[in-house]
C-alpha cells in the first residue's frame, strides 16, 4: 500500500520535477554548508566575534537565491531562448560598467564588484552563465551553417570582447572558463575540427601573451615548487598542499583542520577544498567528485532527451551548464592541488560568496526548467 502511494506521489511530481537531480543538489548544498561552517569558524570568531557569521550569511545567500529562482523557474526555456540577446547585452554592459574608474570595487588588486546599497555584485559570474545561454542559442539558430568559417568565428569575436573586459579587471580564471566553454560547445555542435585546432593554438599563444604582460599571473606560474617561494607567491599553495597531505586517507576529522587557523589564506573561499581534504581525507575528495559526476551525468541525460524531442537549444544548454559547473569544480581542485596556477575560481556551492552561489543555483534552476519543458514535449512523441 505504501509503495503504491509512493508511486502515485512520484508520478504526480515527475512532470514538474526531477527528484534524482533535486536530491543530488540538496546533498551538494548541505555538504557545502557543513564544509563552510568548519572552514570559517575561526575567522568568523576573530573578525566578527561570532563563530557562524560566514555560515549565517551563506544561508542568507542561499535563501535569497531560492527566492530569485522561484520566479525564474516560471520562465520557460522558450522565453530564455527568445530573449537571449537581452540577457547577454545586459550583463556585458555590467562588465563594461565595472571597469569604469571609480565605479567598480577593488578587492585584492582586482576590480570585479559593483555595490548596491551595501551589497556587492560580481557581474563576471552572471556574465559567464548568460554568455553560455547566448552561445547555445547561437548554435541552435546556426546549426546548419556552423561549418562555415564566417559563422564559426562569431562566437570567438564575442569571446575576444569578453576576454578584454575580463582582463581589465583582471580575471584570468573566468577568461579561461569562457574559452574552454566556447571550444567545447562548438565541438559538440560539429564545427570543423581543423577550425577548432587552429583556434586552440592561437588561444594558447594569446594566453602566453597575457601571461607575459601580467606580472601577477607570472608570479603564480611557479606552482610546481611553491614552497621554494614560500615567503612570496607560493605561500598560499604551499600551505594548501600541506593541508591536503596531512589529511591522508581518512582525514583529521570534521572541524579538526589546523590550516584554517590563519595559516591558509582564503580558507573559506577559493581554497575551501584544501580544508575539506584535510578534515575528510581522500574519502571526502572522492565524495565531492562523485556528487558532481552525478550532477554532470544528469545534465547530459536531460540534454540527450531534449535533443531527441527536437529541443536543440535546451539540449545544448543542459550540456553546457553541466560542463560549466563541473569544469569550475575541477579547475578549482586543480589549483588547490597545485596542478594549475592559482586563478581565483570559486568552488560552486562550497566557497563563501553570494554572486557565485546565486549563479550556481540559477544554473540548476534552468536545468529543472529544461527537464520540465522536455517532459511536456515528450508527451506528444513516443520518447519518454
Amino acid at each position: 500500500m505504501n509503495n503504491k502511494r509512493n508511486n502515485n506521489l512520484s508520478n504526480i511530481i515527475k512532470p514538474f520535477f526531477d527528484l534524482n537531480l533535486f536530491f543530488i543538489i540538496l546533498t551538494i548544498i548541505l555538504f557545502g554548508l557543513i564544509t563552510l561552517s568548519t572552514a570559517s569558524i575561526e575567522l568568523s570568531t576573530q573578525e566578527h566575534n561570532y563563530p557562524f557569521h560566514f555560515l549565517f550569511r551563506q544561508v542568507c545567500y542561499l535563501l535569497f537565491s531560492i527566492f530569485v529562482c522561484s520566479f525564474f523557474i516560471y520562465l520557460s526555456t522558450y522565453n530564455i531562448k527568445k530573449n537571449y540577446k537581452v540577457f547577454f547585452y545586459f550583463f556585458i554592459t555590467l562588465l563594461i560598467i565595472v571597469v569604469i574608474p571609480n565605479i567598480g570595487n577593488t578587492v585584492g588588486g582586482s576590480t570585479r564588484w559593483l555595490s548596491f546599497y551595501g551589497f556587492n555584485l560580481q557581474p563576471s559570474e552572471f556574465y559567464k552563465l548568460f554568455y553560455i545561454v547566448w552561445l547555445c542559442a547561437f548554435l541552435d539558430f546556426n546549426s546548419k551553417n556552423i561549418k562555415k568559417l564566417e559563422i564559426f568565428v562569431i562566437p570567438f569575436f564575442w569571446f575576444f570582447i569578453s576576454a578584454v573586459l575580463l582582463m581589465l579587471q583582471p580575471d584570468f580564471g573566468s577568461t579561461v572558463i569562457l574559452f574552454f566553454m566556447t571550444l567545447i560547445m562548438l565541438f559538440l555542435a560539429n564545427a570543423r575540427f581543423i577550425y577548432l585546432v587552429t583556434v586552440a593554438f592561437f588561444g594558447f599563444i594569446g594566453g602566453a601573451i597575457i601571461i607575459a604582460n601580467y606580472a601577477y599571473i607570472r608570479k603564480r606560474l611557479d606552482f610546481f615548487e611553491p614552497c621554494q617561494d614560500y615567503l612570496d607567491g607560493g605561500y598560499q599553495l604551499c600551505y594548501s598542499l600541506m593541508a591536503i597531505g596531512s589529511g591522508g586517507v581518512f582525514g583529521k576529522g570534521l572541524g579538526s583542520s589546523t590550516s584554517k587557523l590563519f595559516y591558509l589564506p582564503e580558507a573559506h573561499t577559493d581554497f575551501i577544498f584544501a580544508v575539506l581534504a584535510e578534515e575528510l581525507g581522500i574519502f571526502g575528495i572522492l565524495f565531492i567528485i562523485l556528487l558532481f559526476y552525478l550532477f554532470l551525468r544528469k545534465c547530459i541525460s536531460i540534454g540527450k532527451k531534449a535533443m531527441r524531442v527536437g529541443l536543440v537549444f535546451q539540449g545544448y544548454l543542459s550540456y553546457a551548464i553541466g560542463i560549466f559547473i563541473t569544469s569550475q569544480v575541477f579547475f578549482n581542485m586543480a589549483v588547490v592541488l597545485g596542478i594549475a596556477p592559482t586563478k581565483g575560481l570559486a568552488l560552486p556551492f562550497f566557497s563563501y560568496g553570494g554572486s557565485n552561489y546565486l549563479v550556481s543555483l540559477l544554473s540548476v534552476t534552468i536545468i529543472f526548467r529544461i527537464y520540465r519543458d522536455v517532459y511536456k514535449k515528450s508527451l506528444n512523441s513516443s520518447i519518454r
